[in-house]
């Protein structure tokens, strides 16, 4: 029977049983006491729990601030020799200027007055239609408001389908043109939301597994023990309950090891819930060892050795050299190796003429 719908009368002679295996005295207890003591036993285990899922929380956070800090300070670096380059071109002009003032000599005459005059002018010219202009640079024709602003509404109208392309093309159009999209939830509004498909099931899931809206459990017909398993990441955490609400084993592991793993968990259960002088953390993580070695000797066991193809049996063998087209067809598989004159056989010596 499965721990979720137990019957109290059952579970108060689980539990007796237990504390029987356990070598501790239950006899002097009531029914009702008995019950109070696991259900606070499932209320600390419960807390220590959810300690530990925060503790879980916390660690995530401190790697997304470090993954963070790190992605800054490469963007930092990126935009500071981005800036350095626009500021070199942005004064190249000037330091022409510059140069020709730097070697006019002590008296100029008319005709170099009058070359630094003009290229003043052509220093004026070029700032003036110059396409890297800073503020162009910053932020091109004021683009960053106008891109926000069409974000927004791709984002919003994204989620709805039943649109009218009429009402869509001019709140674009006016993004465009700066003006504010007043009537973009009206729009929205007479539009029906986008059916969301419901997310796939996890490839481990099959006889035993269930889901339970946020997590999945593992439980065989045999065994009252059960694992949960929710993703963390890219990762799953596990958890091993028994019978009677202990939490025997936890850890994370990649998804392609959890369905091979609860099973191996499930099947130590009662073992850990009579004996409870491991810690849970090291029984979770030599299980998943032992798993992903026995695993490993299973794909190596199936798998040819590298560089040698599987050998085919005596028969087929004789049946492809037989029919193969290169080879003749005097010669079989089963010939003797030839001896050292047939291999190499010598001519006949031709007769001597007389002279």
């Amino acid at each position: 029977m499965s721990v979720w719908n137990k019957p109290a009368a059952e579970r108060v002679v689980s539990l007796r049983e237990q504390y029987a295996s356990a070598g501790e005295p239950a006899a002097d207890l009531s029914d009702l006491e008995l019950l109070n003591a696991a259900y606070e036993s499932v209320l600390r285990e419960q807390i220590d729990t959810r300690d530990r899922y925060m503790g879980l929380l916390t660690e995530q956070r401190k790697h997304d601030d470090a993954v963070r800090k790190a992605a800054t300070r490469a963007l930092t670096d990126h935009a500071e020799r981005y800036a350095h380059h626009a500021v070199n071109e942005y004064m190249r002009p000037f330091n022409a200027v510059l140069y020709r003032i730097e070697n006019l000599p002590d008296r100029p005459g008319p005709r170099q007055m009058e070359g630094l005059r003009q290229a003043a002018d052509r220093v004026r010219f070029q700032l003036r239609n110059a396409p890297n202009h800073p503020a162009e640079l910053n932020d091109p024709e004021s683009a960053r408001q106008t891109l926000r602003a069409i974000r927004h509404i791709v984002g919003l109208l994204d989620s709805r389908e039943g649109l009218n392309g009429d009402d869509v093309l001019r709140l674009v159009k006016n993004a465009l043109n700066d003006e504010a999209p007043t009537d973009l939830f009206a729009v929205a509004d007479r539009a029906t939301p986008k059916p969301t498909p419901p997310p796939p099931d996890p490839p481990f899931t099959g006889p035993g597994w269930a889901d339970l809206k946020g997590f999945w459990a593992y439980q065989p017909d045999s065994s009252g023990a059960h694992v949960k398993a929710y993703p963390v990441g890219e990762d799953w955490y596990l958890d091993l309950w028994s019978d009677g609400g202990q939490l025997l084993a936890f850890g994370t592991v990649p998804e392609a090891e959890v369905g091979a793993l609860a099973p191996a968990l499930v099947t130590h259960a009662d073992d850990w819930a009579r004996d409870r002088s491991e810690y849970a953390w090291r029984r979770f993580a030599d299980t998943a060892q032992a798993t992903r070695t026995t695993s490993l000797d299973t794909r190596t066991e199936l798998a040819p050795a590298p560089g040698r193809a599987r050998q085919p049996s005596n028969s087929r063998l004789h049946a492809a050299t037989a029919t193969s087209p290169a080879r003749p067809p005097s010669v079989t598989t089963a010939s003797p190796a030839p001896t050292s004159t047939e291999a190499h056989p010598v001519p006949p010596t031709a007769p001597r003429r007389s002279r």
